[in-house]
């Protein structure tokens, strides 16, 4: 495996660990993934394994720090990858000998570093607190989600040109009941139980929760809004689009996971489920704040991680 130069490598939350990717790749070949495919593996199996693994609960505290540090590793160069994507092709940059200047990428991945620590402290703190935070967390959740299931509509309907459309890959009944075959994910359904709870709420908690859902509903308009400026700046490549609407749909998924196992946290008390939430949260986030240092990262056209077969 072959991984180029990154921002920061351990955190407060996190620790990158080549030796720990690199099983996960053998893994992700063995299973019959494609080798060449490393925006598959890199940031599609990489991250959503990492953060279903978080949200099993089961982890020792350097083996959550492990997984936290793939995410590191997936989001940063998934923003490299996307933002080379978003512009005119350009040729890629032949590798320098002197390091990149990184620090505004750095900056970033400490801020979300320090959301995702915060979440991870709270996941093992005492019962009553790990509901409280859970309870903060759901209007938080659901704003991210809204604004995702907004961006990635925007992509299914608006393919590039001679790019066939992947808008049948979305499925959904509600706000909240969205599946995706593009990346099928068991964890997209585990929580789905407060779907029930929303449709038809039994108690002050879960009318708490739908009116929350019914307000934050409209933060799918600004996720199209944002992507229908991109697509006005010019547009994705036709070449990444199937990988992007791939990799939006398992987003979209986990964020859907967070908002629902949170929702169960705070109406019904489920402390288990609040601290695989609050677990799933802390690597969502730092998933999210490596993506967005890598977007505004400075690394040459073409800095991407490779899976490398004997």
């Amino acid at each position: 495996m072959r991984l180029p130069q990154l921002p920061l490598t351990r955190g407060r939350s996190f620790t990158v660990s080549s030796d720990a990717i690199a099983g996960a790749a053998a893994d992700f070949v063995a299973g019959g993934g494609d080798p060449t495919d490393n925006p598959r593996f890199f940031f599609g199996d990489l991250a959503v394994t990492s953060l279903d693994e978080l949200a099993s609960g089961s982890l020792p505290t350097d083996e959550v720090r492990t997984r936290m540090g793939n995410l590191a590793v997936s989001g940063y160069f998934g923003g490299v990858w996307l933002r080379d994507n978003l512009r005119s092709p350009a040729p890629a940059t032949p590798p320098s000998a002197a390091p990149v200047d990184l620090t505004v990428s750095r900056i970033g991945m400490r801020m979300f570093d320090a959301l995702a620590g915060g979440l991870t402290a709270a996941a093992t703190a005492r019962p009553w607190f790990v509901g409280t935070v859970a309870h903060a967390t759901v209007p938080v959740m659901l704003a991210l989600y809204g604004y995702n299931r907004g961006y990635l509509e925007y992509l299914l309907e608006n393919p590039p040109a001679g790019v066939p459309s992947m808008g049948d890959t979305l499925s959904c009944k509600g706000f909240l009941d969205c599946n995706s075959s593009a990346f099928p994910l068991e964890i997209a359904t585990r929580y789905d139980a407060a779907l029930t709870e929303l449709a038809s709420p039994t108690s002050l908690g879960w009318w708490e929760m739908k009116l929350w859902s019914t307000v934050l509903e409209g933060a799918t308009g600004a996720g199209r809004f944002v992507w229908q400026a991109i697509g006005s700046a010019g547009g994705f490549s036709a070449a990444s689009y199937a990988s992007l609407v791939d990799l939006s749909s398992a987003y979209l998924m986990i964020s859907k996971a967070a908002v629902l196992s949170s929702m169960l946290a705070a109406a019904d008390g489920d402390v288990g489920v609040g601290r695989s939430s609050l677990l799933l949260q802390a690597g969502l986030w730092m998933w999210s704040g490596s993506y967005f240092a890598g977007l505004a990262s400075n690394a040459p056209v073409g800095t991407l991680p490779e899976i490398l077969v004997a």
